[in-house]
């Protein structure tokens, strides 16, 4: 089922919600919607809620003030009322794409967000504002996240935690791209992101999206001891790894930063009484398809080739961190040569 919405119209997480779910329960055939708080809850989730789940009571109860306040606004009108089962007039429930600028989204997104987010009424309306500055012929855009912050009223890290939520839902594709400005500001190129299902589409309008802007390579800052460590814990089977593909994905392009990062920042120094030098960590322990998938997610490989600034050789490691380092590597790992 598909649902749409206006764009033009203001209103909060769960009057978006509730409006999105009756649009798309609503038929012109009939000219009026007839339905009930249970009913709504159902095509919103894909169950019966319950009211004596906590969780499920708040959705029941976001239900009722949005269909309230929804109502008082005059974005929809109900003709009749008993309780918790309604009669919409066609008021709202229909979009002219005429008229409105409208956002297209699909019941299976609502539902998947109802059920995987903690807090699906605000991911849900977020997605909406997200998905409604996708280019519909590329099917990609890159409005940073200072924007959304200004434009949509959300702190930043809300606007990462989102995101992040969406991305894990696989609702969205992000690329992001590894350029920084040369405008003299040298901000990160902002990321690209479109719908998971246009993903290859996504990080082709990327690419050619990061050629209009005039921008060079960057390294990003490495926390090797935390990948090492969770290199190591993979090698040993470590259960956050089982049957989840992504996280080895996520793993595996951490590994591969962390070797190009030993050709210009390099682990060595005296450990137990002895110089050693760190080794590149052995990406052979990941399967095939892992490493595949780092290739067809990330795009070509960053390069590490560096002109060093005053300031970068400045925060060039020290003998400690040498040494903490060396203690990482130096923890047995299947697969993995001892230093």
């Amino acid at each position: 089922m598909k649902l749409f919405l206006d764009k033009q119209l203001n209103t909060n997480d769960k009057e978006t919600v509730i409006l999105a779910i009756l649009n798309g329960m609503y038929s012109k055939k009939y000219n009026h919607l007839s339905t009930s708080v249970s009913l709504v809850g159902y095509e919103m989730t894909g169950r019966f809620l319950k009211s004596s789940n906590r969780k499920e009571r708040t959705i029941i109860e976001g239900i009722r003030d949005a269909i309230r306040s929804l109502s008082g606004k005059g974005i929809i009108e109900l003709i009749n009322q008993d309780t918790d089962n309604y009669i919409f007039s066609g008021k709202g429930l229909e979009v002219d794409s005429n008229k409105s600028k409208f956002v297209i989204l699909e019941q299976w997104e609502m539902q998947r967000i109802f059920e995987k987010s903690n807090k699906p009424f605000n991911v849900f309306s977020f997605f909406c504002s997200l998905i409604g500055t996708i280019n519909n012929q590329t099917k990609e855009w890159h409005m940073s996240q200072d924007e959304m912050t200004t434009l949509w009223g959300y702190g930043k890290e809300t606007v990462n935690d989102y995101l992040e939520q969406l991305e894990e839902m696989q609702l969205i594709y992000v690329y992001r791209h590894k350029k920084r400005r040369l405008n003299g500001t040298y901000y990160k190129l902002n990321n690209s992101y479109g719908r998971y299902c246009d993903k290859d589409v996504v990080i082709a309008e990327a690419l050619k999206y990061s050629d209009t802007v005039e921008c060079e390579d960057f390294v990003e800052k490495l926390d090797r001891r935390a990948i090492k460590l969770r290199y190591n814990a993979y090698c040993n089977d470590a259960k956050k790894y089982r049957n989840n593909f992504d996280a080895e994905v996520d793993l595996c392009r951490q590994c591969i930063a962390y070797n190009k990062s030993l050709k210009y920042k390099p682990v060595e120094g005296y450990y137990d009484g002895e110089y050693k030098q760190g080794e590149l960590l052995d990406l052979s322990v990941f399967p095939d398809e892992v490493r595949n998938a780092v290739d067809d997610n990330w795009g070509n490989p960053v390069s590490m080739e560096h002109d060093f600034s005053i300031e970068e050789m400045l925060d060039m490691p020290t003998e400690g961190d040498v040494l903490s380092e060396l203690a990482m590597a130096n923890i047995d790992c299947m697969g993995q040569n001892n230093i």
